[in-house]
């Protein structure tokens, strides 16, 4: 597909919380922020222009050098072969901004009959508990360049997986723990905990990440502290 623009975007505060928080500070957010934009703009990798970059973010050349290879450690943004800066979430969201263009637009000649396409993606949502379609240009940019892992298809049956690693917990879940007790800024990074485990641990693997999630939050909950008695108390009572 021809490269287009994903011209707009709505930002998802609470997923880029949970993405950037504790791991980016605030130089490096701004200029992580700029790249995933230049991306969705120009519909795909951008130069390592640092003068550029320099100029939009405000900041001297030098520092920009120094903020982009901190972000490419980070996994954050990636270099690619010719020397461009990729992100291959910001990268997805133009292309899905593209194909849902297209798809309304056969939709519309075909007097709107959704496509099969469209009712695997409805059914895949119902089994997972989130859907491709959240996660659409109006989203905020992903936060890091691992690959997701395909599963296999073929089978009806569901299958034990991985948390991606754009992977982003639906707003009803970040919910349903601060209903339980949880702050929502540690509901947040508690989510993001999960996915890391999910992707470091051989036994990050699972069948229903619902009910997972909802085990994981509440063993993250602090325990109450048992009231000690001490030898004083003890005696003043007699």
């Amino acid at each position: 597909m021809a490269a287009g623009k994903a011209r707009h975007v709505d930002f998802h505060f609470d997923e880029y919380i949970a993405g950037v928080a504790g791991i980016l500070n605030a130089e490096e957010q701004g200029v992580y922020w700029m790249i995933c934009s230049l991306i969705m703009s120009e519909g795909g990798p951008v130069d390592e222009n640092h003068k550029r970059l320099s100029m939009l973010c405000g900041v001297r050349p030098a520092d920009i050098k120094r903020i982009l290879a901190s972000l490419i450690n980070k996994g954050k943004i990636s270099r690619g072969n010719d020397g461009k800066l990729l992100q291959k979430r910001a990268q997805s969201e133009v292309e899905r901004s593209l194909n849902r263009i297209q798809s309304a637009s056969e939709r519309g000649s075909k007097g709107g009959r959704p496509s099969g396409k469209d009712k695997q993606e409805q059914q895949n949502a119902k089994a997972t508990g989130f859907s491709e379609r959240n996660l659409t240009t109006n989203h905020q940019p992903p936060t890091t360049n691992v690959e997701e892992k395909k599963e296999p298809s073929g089978s009806s049956k569901k299958r034990a997986a991985r948390l991606p690693a754009d992977w982003s917990p639906p707003s009803e879940w970040i919910d349903e723990a601060v209903e339980y007790g949880m702050p929502r800024p540690t509901a947040l990074a508690s989510a993001e905990k999960m996915k890391n485990w999910s992707l470091s641990t051989t036994n990050g693997v699972k069948l229903d990440w619902h009910a997972t999630w909802k085990n994981w939050f509440k063993r993250e909950m602090p325990k109450p502290r048992a009231s000690v008695t001490t030898k004083s108390q003890l005696f003043g009572r007699m």
